[in-house]
């Protein structure tokens, strides 16, 4: 397969030695609730889940930037030309796609889209960080049923529960470090939960943290309206300069 998956670099978020892959948002997400949202791939057009109560960032960003959306889908359908069911056949693809400069030492695993969709991905996923132990590779994901099998995973890919998945309780049962989305600083104050504003609670991944909500929100929701506020105030929710933010929402 001469082909290659794509990776992109940081952003405003995250450091530029850092290596992103995404997939296409909502369609690989078999275990996402709160924030489930999906962009058909023709029509460009976005459609929340039945229980949807913060729009996922990566169907937002899909229809505000349409090279995004295709990079994401040309990722998975790379992907499925393997069968999507040996880990082996993804992990070599992975492998061979990862970019070769020493300088990138962290990559984060569906950045802005996508999820562990099936157990075979993931422990490709968990093959090729084993292929590179100087590497640590880091991913949120609301997949507890795939990503909690530990035997597979190896000490360099870390794992953060996205709360407001399907099977949190799995998360809580065995004690893995889980993110929560904050609608403010004050909130997350209130629940004893330190805010990750530039991925760094989640590439330790040994503890719980909050997200303050950003992107855009659906209309009229409780989400909308804290984002108004903290966009009013000044911070759009992320971001290495909003570390010590606080404000009023």
């Amino acid at each position: 397969m001469n082909s290659k998956l794509k990776f992109g670099l940081g952003n405003s978020k995250l450091e530029g030695n850092v290596l992103t892959f995404d997939l296409p948002a909502g369609h690989c997400c078999p275990f996402a609730k709160d924030c489930l949202a999906c962009v058909d791939r023709e029509t460009r057009k976005l459609t929340d889940g039945p229980d949807t109560v913060f729009r996922c960032f990566g169907a937002s960003t899909e229809v505000r930037l349409p090279a995004v959306l295709e990079k994401h889908w040309y990722n998975y359908d790379l992907l499925k030309k393997t069968g999507l069911r040996s880990w082996k056949k993804m992990a070599d693809l992975i492998d061979a796609s990862l970019p070769a400069e020493d300088k990138y030492i962290k990559i984060r695993i569906h950045s802005t889209g996508g999820d562990f969709f099936n157990v075979s991905y993931f422990r490709a996923w968990c093959d090729v960080a084993r292929r590179h132990p100087s590497k640590i590779f880091y991913a949120y994901s609301k997949a507890a049923p795939i990503v909690t099998r530990d035997k597979f995973k190896p000490d360099n890919l870390r794992i953060t529960g996205s709360l407001g998945g399907t099977h949190d309780e799995i998360f809580e049962q065995l004690g893995y470090p889980t993110a929560r989305v904050v609608y403010s600083v004050e909130e997350a104050e209130e629940l004893g939960l330190e805010i990750d504003h530039d991925d760094s609670h989640a590439v330790a991944a040994d503890h719980d943290f909050a997200l303050l909500i950003h992107n855009t929100q659906p209309k009229g929701s409780k989400a909308g309206k804290a984002m108004y506020k903290l966009r009013k105030a000044g911070l759009n929710g992320y971001g290495k300069s909003q570390k010590k933010a606080r404000v009023s929402a």
